[in-house]
């Protein structure tokens, strides 16, 4: 089995440290042959990144990484969108203004748990466009408020603790056929994350295939064993594509390597061949 592809990587377009370029760059020296940039809420690295991989062995998947759910916090990635889709484009922009003023509560709440810290000094510091929570914790970091940004990050502005912000979501429904009219294909990001039984994840592919939902992250860097298990499972029961991808965002989740995950993934190129096949695209 070949191990080729990470269809899941973040640049500087929304919370990663590497600018799309550079990503590409990174995925030629560690061997791989394709990635799939998935920024939250934006866009904005795909075009960049095709450039880069131009007259390269490398092929750059247009993505997109969204947040939705009435009730769970459901991450959902789609591949081979139409980046310039107003209909993607009207939602996303929705999104990047939720974002804003979520960012803007934490720092306000961050402020009073004694922080000095403000919300253009998070967008100076970091150089952000498209700021999340990362960006704000190593903002923290560089100030020398905190020694660690994963401290802040996990103590404050993380669920259920005293700085953390529900964010603003679309609905699934919405989300999902948002990224089918654009020409993508959607797929449940790291079901790990979502911390349910194997019965509450299948009743959620279920709901989610309705949608339209076309894949499951079946490979994922945070994976158990178990975990890989149900993931290919939910897969083959409900008749999906499987995906897998690192989440590599570079110095900002250490530890983590664009194809390998913590060292030792690997996600064979067959897996693109499907989905590449079930998006119309012939290359």
């Amino acid at each position: 089995m070949k191990c080729a592809i990470d269809m899941h990587v973040h640049s500087t377009a929304s919370d990663g440290s590497f600018s799309p370029s550079e990503l590409v760059e990174l995925a030629i020296k560690a061997g791989l042959t394709a990635i799939a940039i998935t920024d939250h809420d934006c866009t904005g690295g795909i075009d960049e990144a095709l450039m880069a991989a131009k007259d390269t062995r490398i092929e750059v998947v247009p993505g997109i990484e969204i947040g939705v759910g009435e009730t769970d916090d459901i991450h959902i990635l789609g591949f081979y969108i139409d980046h310039k889709n107003p209909r993607l484009e009207s939602m996303l922009k929705k999104l990047r203004e939720w974002r804003e003023l979520r960012n803007k509560a934490m720092i306000e709440k961050l402020q009073s748990a004694g922080f000095d810290i403000t919300y253009d000094e998070v967008k100076k510091i970091t150089g952000a466009s498209n700021m999340g929570r990362l960006h704000i914790a190593q903002a923290l970091e560089i100030k020398g408020q905190v020694s660690d940004y994963r401290k802040i990050f996990k103590q404050y502005i993380s669920p259920g603790q005293a700085a953390y912000v529900k964010r603003e979501k679309i609905g699934e429904k919405e989300g999902i056929e948002t990224i089918t009219a654009s020409g993508g294909l959607a797929f449940l990001a790291h079901i790990n994350y979502l911390q349910k039984s194997e019965e509450e994840l299948d009743a959620i592919v279920r709901r989610l295939t309705k949608y339209g939902l076309a894949g499951i992250e079946a490979f994922y860097s945070d994976y158990t064993p178990d975990m890989e298990r149900i993931a290919a499972g939910l897969a083959e029961k409900h008749n999906l594509l499987k995906s897998g991808g690192t989440d590599f965002h570079g110095t900002r989740r250490k530890g983590t390597f664009i194809g390998t995950g913590h060292g030792n993934m690997c996600v064979p190129y067959s897996l693109l061949e499907k989905i590449k096949q079930a998006a119309g695209i012939c290359r």
